[in-house]
């Protein structure tokens, strides 16, 4: 699949009135053995991933602005970026969202 971004850039992409997710998974080109080796033991943020975060953080934006009745899920990896938790809160961040 190609990164979320370059997805969200598609017309037939554009999220529906009242649902839209999106995951997180592994750096494009990266092996998932090669990210756990990587990664382990996902206790800290070892490779700050700028696009997926920039991804997140426009679609939180887009369900905010697209009100209560729509529902938007982002599912996050730890091998994405090390630690799934900081990743999440840096694209909520990026967002605006306060806690």
């Amino acid at each position: 699949m190609p990164p979320v971004n370059e997805q969200m850039a598609l017309d037939v992409a554009a999220p529906i009135l009242k649902l839209c997710a999106a995951r997180f998974l592994l750096k494009p080109g990266r092996k998932y053995e090669e990210a756990v080796k990587m990664f382990q033991p996902y206790d800290k943020t070892k490779e700050p991933n700028p696009e997926a975060r920039a991804a997140g953080a426009a679609l939180i934006k887009d369900g905010g602005a697209a009100g209560p009745e729509r529902k938007t899920f982002i599912y996050v990896n730890n091998r994405l970026e090390g630690n799934a938790l900081e990743t999440i809160a840096a694209m909520l961040e990026e967002a605006g969202v306060d806690d």
